[in-house]
C-alpha cells in the first residue's frame, strides 16, 4: 500500500483526483466539515478487507478539491483514532497524521490491509455479516455472504508456515535418533506405498524437507520442530518458557524481594520440550500419597497425563507465523494454579465448547501435527508413545485425568492472539489427610489378597515403607488370622498368602 506521509505527497495525490474528478480506489476524500463522518467505519473496513488505502480529511470535492471550511482538525483526528480502534473488528493500526494543503490543515489516515487470517473486517456495530464492506473502484460496497464465507474458508486454508522451508538448515540439523524413529514408525503405520518409499521421498511427502529457492533440499519448520537436532538454533523463541511464581500474581514479590522461585528455559525439538517441561513441573510441585489396593499412591498436584496433553497442544498448535515467532510457549506455575498459554487462538472454525467433542479438531499446522503422529516419545515415567494423537482426543484425556484426580475441569482463555488453558491446584483428598496405620493395614491385606503370594520385600516396596514395618503389618494380619506364611519362618524366601488360598 502506498501511504501518504508528506504534504508533497498529498499535494500530488489531491492532483491526480481533480484530473479524474474523482476520487481514487486507493484514496478516499472526506469534507468533514460538520464533525467526525460516520460513514468512514465502512470505508475503514472496505480498505482493511482490499488491498489498504488512505482517507483524506478536511478536503471537499464537490467545490475543485479545494479546503473544507469549519473543518476542525484536531476533533476528526481524535475521532478516527477511536473509530480505528473502536469502531472496526479486529481493531486496525491506523497511521493517523496531520498535513497541510494549500495553506490548511489536512488529517490523513493510512489503513493498511489486514492479514488474510483477521479477514473479514467489518463495522463493529453492524456485525460480520451487515458490517463487512470491499472497496470497489472509488467506491465501498457491503459485501455478500458469499464473499464473506470465502474470507472465512481463506482463514482456515491459509496458514502454512509451519510448511516453509528454514533458509539456513540442512539434512544433518535432525536428530539421528527421531528421525531413524519416525522413519521406521512411518513405513509401520501406513499404507498403500509408503514402504517403497526412500527416506528423502518420503520426509517430502511429509513436508518434513521442501526444496529451496535454488532447489536445494532443506528442513521445513515442521521438520525441525519435530525432527530437529536443537531448531532454537534458527528459532530461538520456539521454545518453552518456565516460570514458578512464589505469590498468585505475576510479578508480585515475596517476602526478601523474590520474584519467582524457579524459572528455566526448554529447548529441543517438540519431543524433548514436552519431556523437559515436565521434569521440571515435576521438581516444582508436591506429590501427596493416598492408599489405594495397590498401596500407597504418589498423588501430585496436577495430573501428569493431563499437563503432558496440554504442553503437546501448546506446542503443536500455536501460531508459527513470522509474526509469532518471537513469543514462546508459556507454563506458569502459581501457588493455587497451573496456567500453560501460547501464542495463537483456536483455529478455524473450532470454538472452546467444542473441545473434546467429536469432530472438535483443527490443525493450524498441519505438516507438524502428521509428523509428531509418529515422532517416537519417552515419557517422565518410562513409558514409550507417540508425542501426539491428534485424533481430537488431548483434552478428553485432560479432562478424564483431571476428574480422576477429583479435579474441576480447566479455565480456557481464547483469543485471536493467544490460547491459555488453566489448571486448579488440587485438593487434598479424604483418603490422603488420612495416611494412617488402619487404613495401610487395609490396604497391604488387598494387596496380598490381589496376589497368589507376596514376600515381605513385595510389600515393603508397594508401601514405600521399611522391610521391618512391612513384617510388622504382615505380623498384625497373621495374628488376626486372615494371613498365613508359607515356608520357613526366618527364611529369606518366606512368602505370604490369604488364608484360604491354596498354591
Amino acid at each position: 500500500m502506498f501511504a501518504i506521509t508528506s504534504d508533497e505527497q498529498l499535494a500530488a495525490k489531491i492532483e491526480r483526483m481533480r484530473a479524474a474528478g474523482t476520487d481514487l480506489a486507493e484514496c478516499e476524500l472526506k469534507a468533514a466539515a460538520d464533525g467526525f463522518p460516520k460513514s468512514v467505519l465502512e470505508t475503514m473496513s472496505a480498505f482493511a478487507n482490499t488491498a489498504g488505502g488512505t482517507i483524506v480529511f478536511g478536503i471537499r470535492e464537490a467545490r475543485g478539491f479545494h479546503p473544507a471550511q469549519g473543518f476542525s482538525s484536531k476533533e476528526v483526528q481524535s475521532g478516527c483514532a477511536q473509530a480505528a480502534r473502536e469502531g472496526i473488528e479486529p481493531a486496525l493500526q491506523a497511521d493517523i497524521r496531520i498535513l497541510d494543503f494549500e495553506g490548511s490543515p489536512t488529517v490523513v489516515a493510512n489503513i493498511p490491509e489486514l492479514s488474510p487470517r483477521q479477514k473479514p473486517c467489518y463495522v463493529r456495530r453492524l456485525g460480520q455479516r451487515n458490517g463487512s464492506y470491499i472497496r470497489t473502484g472509488d467506491g465501498d460496497h457491503k459485501m455478500t455472504p458469499y464473499e464473506i464465507d470465502r474470507f472465512i474458508e481463506n482463514q482456515i486454508n491459509s496458514a502454512r508456515h509451519d510448511a516453509v522451508v528454514v533458509p539456513d538448515a540442512t539434512l544433518d540439523d535432525f536428530d539421528a535418533g527421531l528421525l531413524t524413529g519416525w522413519l521406521a514408525a512411518e513405513r509401520t503405520s501406513s499404507f498403500g506405498r509408503v514402504e517403497t518409499l526412500d527416506d528423502e521421498t518420503l520426509l517430502a511427502n511429509r513436508r518434513a524437507i521442501a526444496p529451496d529457492e535454488h532447489g536445494v533440499l532443506r528442513p521445513t519448520l515442521a521438520g525441525m520442530m519435530a525432527l530437529g537436532s536443537y531448531p532454537q538454533k534458527f528459532f530461538p523463541r520456539l521454545n518453552v518458557v518456565f516460570t514458578s511464581y512464589p505469590t498468585s500474581q505475576k510479578g508480585s514479590p515475596r517476602d526478601g524481594g523474590r520474584r519467582f522461585d524457579d524459572s528455566a528455559n526448554l529447548d529441543g525439538p517438540v519431543p524433548q520440550m514436552v519431556v523437559d517441561t515436565l521434569r521440571v513441573l515435576s521438581r516444582n510441585i508436591k506429590h501427596g500419597a493416598i492408599v489405594k489396593g495397590a498401596l500407597r499412591e504418589d498423588v501430585p498436584d496436577y495430573p501428569l497425563d493431563a499437563v503432558r496433553e496440554a504442553i503437546a497442544n501448546a506446542l503443536m498448535h500455536r501460531d508459527y507465523s513470522p509474526e509469532g515467532q518471537g513469543e514462546p510457549v508459556m507454563v506458569d506455575l502459581y501457588p493455587d494454579r497451573l496456567e500453560i498459554g501460547n501464542p495463537g487462538g483456536l483455529y478455524g472454525s473450532l470454538t472452546v465448547e467444542q473441545l473434546g467433542q467429536r469432530g472438535g479438531t483443527t490443525s493450524r499446522n498441519q505438516s507438524l501435527s502428521r509428523i509428531l503422529e509418529e515422532v517416537p516419545y519417552t515419557d517422565v515415567d518410562g513409558r514409550r508413545g507417540k508425542v501426539v494423537e491428534n485424533r481430537g482426543t488431548g483434552y478428553q484425556i485432560i479432562r478424564s485425568s483431571l476428574a480422576d484426580a477429583l479435579m474441576k475441569n480447566p479455565v480456557i482463555d481464547n483469543t485471536l492472539d493467544g490460547f491459555r488453558i488453566i489448571f486448579r491446584h488440587r485438593s487434598m483428598t479424604e483418603q490422603e489427610s488420612a495416611y494412617s496405620r488402619s487404613n495401610v493395614a487395609e490396604a497391604v491385606l488387598d494387596f496380598i489378597a490381589s496376589r497368589e503370594s507376596v514376600s515381605r520385600a513385595e510389600v515393603a516396596r508397594a508401601a514405600g515403607i521399611a522391610d521391618k514395618t512391612a513384617s510388622k503389618y504382615i505380623n498384625g494380619l497373621i495374628g488376626q488370622g486372615l494371613v498365613e506364611g508359607i515356608g520357613t519362618q526366618n527364611s529369606p524366601k518366606r512368602r505370604y498368602r490369604l488364608i484360604g488360598r491354596k498354591g
